[in-house]
């Protein structure tokens, strides 16, 4: 294991160091990395539903997308993310096998966390880590937060949460379902000797902080409009929105149907999936029900929308249960 320290606080360049490691590292590495007053969207994410915009901009609060899927997060000093990137890893979708050396650390600190639900570490019964993963070619990197001693009436006011999520988890707010890490940990004093303990108990070696053009590439990318609200101009052609929250994660379809014809179609939510949506999306366009049960039924749509069968996902696409779209 390889271990790397990012000292940067911008979130544009830390993300894009942490993809060209996920495209290039020949070697595991094991990363610790924090961003100030940022909130974190999933690759498929629509931030004009996800976020409270007029919140975050008058706080002064960057907005960075991630291209792991999941739902948004808010990073601030007191909080600490961390980055397994793996060469040699597997396609699919696997958070116990990266969170476990996780909880161990925290355990070894005297926090009794726990893997829960598909992607959170839990303590007390509250969410302390919420964690995303990307795949590709073998390659594997898997992230999470660890809030410490967040400000977590900021992080509460900033998200937009779903309504039938937190219905399902019987909590009234966000607020009421995250904590922090800091009263469980008494021989932690702040942030720097957190990361300190999760490196100690990787036990790898460090390697400095790579250099290459292709990063100044990806922080440019990352800090465009382009990257960041690609929703508007999308929805702004869609009539519809059909919306669903599932065990797996919640799944907003915007439709342009002519008759029983799908038109045009954009697939976003804060579900997991190793394989690109839009391309799940090219498939579908211009068909009917029958023909879109087909084409499906030729697919593995695990991959696209991790834990969706094909006969939600038409049954999603054909509902009548319809809504304006949101952009």
């Amino acid at each position: 294991m390889k271990l790397l320290r990012l000292h940067t606080t911008d979130p544009y360049r830390n993300l894009a160091v942490e993809e060209y490691l996920f495209r290039h590292a020949t070697e595991e590495i094991f990363m610790l990395w924090q961003n100030d007053r940022t909130v974190v969207i999933g690759k498929n994410q629509n931030p004009y539903v996800e976020l409270e915009l007029d919140f975050i901009r008058a706080e002064g609060i960057r907005i960075a997308r991630r291209i792991t899927g999941g739902g948004a997060v808010y990073h601030d000093m007191g909080n600490v993310n961390f980055s397994f990137i793996s060469p040699q890893g597997t396609n699919g979708i696997d958070f116990a096998t990266y969170c476990a050396p996780i909880v161990s650390a925290l355990r070894g600190l005297g926090a009794t966390v726990e893997l829960s639900g598909r992607n959170d570490l839990l303590l007390a019964g509250k969410k302390v880590s919420g964690n995303a993963q990307h795949a590709s070619d073998g390659r594997v990197l898997h992230h999470g937060t660890l809030l410490y001693d967040s400000d977590l009436t900021v992080l509460s006011r900033a998200l937009r949460p779903d309504e039938e999520k937190l219905r399902a988890k019987a909590v009234r707010s966000v607020s009421s379902r995250v904590t922090n890490l800091r009263p469980y940990l008494p021989t932690v004093t702040d942030t720097e000797t957190l990361m300190d303990a999760l490196f100690a108990a990787m036990d790898g070696e460090w390697i400095p902080l790579p250099q290459d053009a292709e990063i100044d590439a990806l922080t440019e990318r990352n800090a465009s409009q382009e990257w960041l609200f690609p929703q508007r101009e999308l929805l702004s052609r869609y009539a519809l929105v059909r919306k669903k929250r599932y065990s797996f994660g919640t799944v907003e379809i915007a439709l342009d149907m002519e008759g029983e014809i799908v038109r045009e179609l954009h697939i976003g939510g804060d579900f997991f999936g190793i394989a690109s949506v839009e391309e799940l999306c090219r498939l579908l366009r211009g068909t009917t029900r029958n023909e879109a049960a087909a084409r499906l039924s030729n697919l593995q749509l695990d991959a696209y929308i991790h834990g969706m069968t094909a006969e939600e996902l038409l049954a999603q696409i054909f509902s009548s249960n319809d809504t304006k779209a949101i952009g």
